[in-house]
């Protein structure tokens, strides 16, 4: 099972953000991003999972849970990934 935190750097990475990108889409500090990601890294907080799930509100459910809804639009990056594999294939 993996953390809160796990799970919101995977869906960032998923999308292939950077502080600085994260910082001009979010307007959260880049620093505060970059502290998230640190080998000594701090806890996800408040206010950057207010700023992910407002810019990519599909992934809410499975940051919070872990778990996905996708009858409700709910989804996770390897959700995502698997759709996008089937959309090339097909």
């Amino acid at each position: 099972m993996k953390t809160l935190r796990e799970r919101l750097l995977e869906v960032i990475d998923f999308k292939g953000e950077t502080p600085k990108t994260l910082e001009e889409k979010t307007g959260v500090d880049r620093a505060k991003w970059s502290n998230i990601k640190r080998k000594d890294p701090i806890r996800a907080t408040e206010e950057h999972l207010e700023a992910v799930f407002k810019l990519w509100p599909e992934y809410a459910l499975w940051i919070a849970t872990e778990t996905t809804n996708p009858e409700a639009g709910q989804i996770s990056p390897e959700l995502e990934e698997s759709r996008q594999k089937l959309g090339r294939a097909g």
